[in-house]
């Protein structure tokens, strides 16, 4: 990806996911002046569409407390614009999320639309870039992070659900503002046949995510409501907890092994929330990877790394989008 050349310029980067909302100030060397981040709480609201308003009024919130924090920075010969990067399925065409996973209830939402008509209804005249969250975690990569000089190139975010952000001939991989979404690729075949209607428990998001964790944890006897109170519980002596990590580390094994097959990568990058606890899953996902490749063609394999922007990558590839 090609350095970007303008000077002492800004933007504002909201990355949207199934738990948190993300903000932050960033200069055009990808550098983060202030950030933020909420939790959304996705189901706290009586109705889905009193969610998506308190949504879109905590963003733009966050816009202005940026512009009267920072008034220089946030001025017009200054500022550039702001991106927002969300969890999907969307379309970044029509500006557009289209029944998003983690978002309970949302149908099809003009998440751009609104957010920009309240910018706008709210005195802040200013464009909104829109984009799918691990393509612009992958877009962050590519620009400050270990990605750079790199023209074909996933970036995989491990969170609350599985996305994937692909990079191909130095272009993001999706058509017609859809696509990259292989965090739904069916990793269980045997117990899809069987339950048919219940696609979600048997895709890689449904083994691997903070999400599935849970869900599958509770299957097995936890009664906690966090990731990181089931990391306790297994790190305390609840071994019974071994299979999901186990079988984490192999779906996200599979999915590196399907990206690298499919587009040849000059390599994959780990980000999102679950790389806090990647001593549980990192080690064996590799080691997963490498007999999987190197069975169908060592070739294709590629170096599997943790991504340099970390879990901040989607925040900072959103804060990237107005340049484009």
């Amino acid at each position: 990806m090609k350095k970007l050349t303008v000077k002492n310029s800004f933007t504002i980067g909201l990355d949207l996911g199934g738990t948190k909302l993300a903000g932050a100030l960033l200069n055009q060397k990808g550098e983060l002046i202030d950030s933020i981040k909420f939790p959304v709480e996705m189901s706290k609201d009586s109705t889905p569409l009193k969610t998506q308003k308190r949504i879109i009024s905590l963003m733009t919130d966050i816009c202005h407390d940026f512009k009267k924090r920072f008034p220089q920075e946030c001025d017009k010969k200054h500022f550039r614009g702001v991106g927002l990067a969300s969890a999907g399925p969307l379309d970044t065409l029509k500006g557009q999320l289209i029944n998003p996973v983690n978002f309970p209830g949302w149908k099809t939402v003009a998440i751009k639309d609104l957010l920009f008509d309240s910018l706008l209804k709210s005195k802040m005249k200013t464009s909104v870039s829109f984009q799918n969250d691990a393509i612009a975690a992958a877009l962050a990569e590519g620009w400050i992070g270990g990605a750079q000089n790199k023209q074909s190139y996933a970036v995989v975010t491990v969170g609350t659900g599985i996305g994937t952000g692909v990079i191909f001939n130095s272009r993001p991989c999706h058509s017609n503002g859809m696509g990259s979404e292989f965090g739904h690729i069916i990793a269980d075949m045997n117990s899809l046949m069987k339950n048919p209607k219940d696609l979600k428990k048997y895709t890689i998001e449904g083994i691997a995510s903070g999400t599935a964790l849970l869900r599958r944890g509770k299957a097995l006897g936890f009664t906690g409501e966090s990731v990181e109170e089931l990391v306790h519980d297994y790190k305390t002596g609840e071994k019974k907890y071994q299979i999901l990590f186990d079988e984490m580390a192999f779906a996200l094994a599979i999915i590196c092994y399907d990206l690298s097959i499919g587009f040849h990568l000059e390599g994959i990058f780990i980000s999102g929330g679950l790389i806090k606890i990647k001593d549980l899953y990192f080690d064996n996902m590799k080691k997963h990877y490498s007999t999987l490749i190197n069975e169908f063609n060592p070739q294709f394999k590629t170096t599997i790394q943790l991504a340099k922007t970390q879990n901040q990558a989607g925040v900072i590839g959103a804060g990237y989008l107005p340049y484009l």
